[in-house]
């Protein structure tokens, strides 16, 4: 199970009610409710924001809302048509905005706090992070922060974050059983099969495209076959592997492997996509079990 944010008991919090019995004063509570937030190299291994004891003090007061999507189509005239034709569509890198504040310290910490965020932030390299406050996807971003707006020892900044892919992806896989609020979940535990027709049903917004738009997918049959057919039915999908084989036959994105080997000489060269929705598959010549990993991607 992938593990997003800090499982810490005394996480900041907006103030409560309390009974006069209870002590006083109330450690870690706010004027408003702190939004955690956690970031990833790869999006299995995640430090929360609360887990950084530099950061003690800072919170994120107002996450990304709801992003639009970008999208860029490529248009062309054919002959005398009227209007042009679309080629090709593609979602472009947005820009969403956090708002972060520091209260409660001297000048020369308030500073050092601003730098820690700007350490936890800044990255030559793009990165996942994703926020408590919807959280079962998350963003590949790149972040910059404005200068800090100072009000006696306290500041608030503006962190403007370029979502580089344009679209948010599912925290986890089909295999991680990943479930939440608002993104067509939950995931069902149907993406692992042992008999020879099912459906995969695509909860994301998008169609599941390894070859052009590279998106992770992988395919693993465990068994044994002899010219063994794995079709969409519902795109037209196929791919074949020729001849007899045993043990772990694996289409990794567009790469097919045997047992850990290379094996696309031994196939027709076929791709899987996965159209949005339900996609109806049929396996010919194979005796064993079949199963899908691959994560959901979603236009907010």
């Amino acid at each position: 199970m992938i593990h997003v944010f800090s499982t810490r008991k005394d996480k900041p919090h907006a103030y409560g009610v309390h009974k006069p019995s209870d002590p006083s004063p109330y450690d870690n509570e706010l004027p408003y409710e702190p939004i955690e937030f956690a970031i990833s190299k790869d999006g299995k291994s995640w430090v929360s924001d609360f887990d950084v004891p530099d950061l003690d003090g800072v919170y994120c007061y107002d996450a990304p809302a709801v992003v639009p999507a970008t999208q860029t189509d490529n248009l062309t005239k054919i002959g005398i048509h009227d209007g042009q034709q679309l080629i090709s569509s593609t979602y472009e890198q947005r820009e969403m905005t956090m708002s972060c504040h520091v209260s409660g310290m001297d000048e020369a910490d308030a500073q050092l706090a601003f730098d820690a965020l700007q350490r936890f932030l800044v990255s030559r390299e793009g990165y996942w992070i994703a926020f408590s406050n919807w959280p079962q996807r998350m963003y590949f971003v790149k972040a910059k922060l404005a200068s800090p707006a100072w009000t006696g020892n306290d500041w608030t900044v503006a962190v403007t974050l370029t979502d580089l892919i344009g679209l948010s992806r599912s925290i986890g896989t089909t295999l991680d059983h990943v479930q939440g609020f608002g993104n067509n979940e939950p995931f069902t535990a149907g993406y692992s099969f042992s008999n020879n027709s099912f459906t995969i049903n695509n909860l994301s917004d998008v169609l599941i495209d390894p070859e052009r738009r590279g998106h992770p997918f992988k395919m693993t049959l465990s068994g044994s076959g002899n010219n063994t057919i794995v079709a969409n039915k519902s795109t037209g999908d196929s791919i074949t592997r020729k001849g007899a084989w045993s043990g772990k036959f694996e289409l990794d994105g567009v790469n097919p492997y045997l047992n850990g080997n290379h094996d696309g000489v031994n196939t027709d060269h076929g791709i899987i996509t996965l159209q949005i929705g339900d996609n109806q598959f049929e396996v010919s010549n194979f005796n064993g079990s079949i199963q899908f990993d691959f994560p959901m991607w979603w236009l907010s």
